[in-house]
């Protein structure tokens, strides 16, 4: 993918971003970056293009250039669009942007639901023994057990510190991506809580007392309900840090706060 090259210079770097250390092809990087940045997107101006794409227009190796981009002040993220195919977009500055967020708390998602699936593990086989000796259907809460152990071996790598797959529905990058936009910062620390047992089950039971979600019931943390009322998501992390005495009066009434302008505004 070329560089689209702009008739006019973009505006320069805000004020943080300190180019003069830079040298060889960091420095031309910067440059390049400097007068071909023209992309606006999640608020910030990027240079649109492939590191093959760079490395060709700068005489340099693909690598290189991968590498320096690795590095401060520069900071990028990957993307594929209909009209562009996968390419990446490249600033300078290294402040994260919506989708830096979305990535990050996809990885929240991810390990949460690993380690919600432990607890599962653990507590659905007493629950499938007490439903056999009452004489009560279990067929489908033995399936869950099975769901529930097919997490084992990315559990045996956090354990050990390994990597683990974050990968995720096409639809639920979406709506990871809402959680950020309405939640912002405090999307972390709810994902985590509510993908915990008690959490998870906590927001649930908000949910239907509030009629806010449909008449079954969610065995697993989904992201459709707590993307869709993050109102109730973040009451319900409120309350279970409140119960642990892990939060202070200030954080409490901003959190407080900030549920209020989250809930749903009746219609007139």
């Amino acid at each position: 993918m070329a560089i689209k090259i702009k008739v006019q210079k973009s505006a320069p770097p805000p004020p943080a971003v300190v180019i003069g250390h830079l040298k060889r092809t960091a420095r031309k990087l910067a440059e390049l970056i400097l007068e071909h940045a023209d992309y606006e997107f999640e608020g910030f101006t990027w240079l649109s293009s492939t590191f093959g794409g760079i490395a060709s227009q700068l005489g340099v190796n693909e690598k290189t250039i991968a590498r320096n981009a690795q590095k401060p002040p520069f900071h990028y993220i990957h993307r594929q669009t209909s009209e562009d195919g996968k390419h990446i977009l490249l600033k300078l500055g290294t402040e994260p942007c919506e989708t830096d967020h979305m990535y990050r708390l996809r990885a929240v998602w991810v390990r949460g639901l690993a380690h919600f699936n432990e607890a599962a593990m653990q507590i659905w086989p007493t629950d499938a023994i007490r439903a056999k000796h009452a004489g009560k259907p279990h067929k489908r809460l033995l399936k869950r057990i099975e769901d529930a152990q097919k997490w084992a071996p990315a559990l045996e790598k956090l354990k050990a510190g390994k990597r683990i797959s974050y990968n995720v529905q096409p639809h639920e990058m979406g709506l990871l991506r809402q959680c950020v936009k309405k939640l912002g910062d405090d999307a972390f620390p709810t994902i985590a809580c509510l993908t915990s047992w008690n959490g998870w089950h906590k927001f649930i039971s908000y949910t239907k007392i509030a009629d806010r979600i449909e008449d079954k019931y969610y065995h697993w943390p989904t992201l459709g309900p707590i993307a869709g009322n993050p109102d109730i998501a973040l009451q319900a992390y409120l309350d279970i840090v409140q119960e642990g005495g892990k939060i202070d009066l200030i954080e409490s009434t901003r959190l407080n706060a900030k549920i209020a302008t989250l809930e749903p505004q009746s219609t007139p």
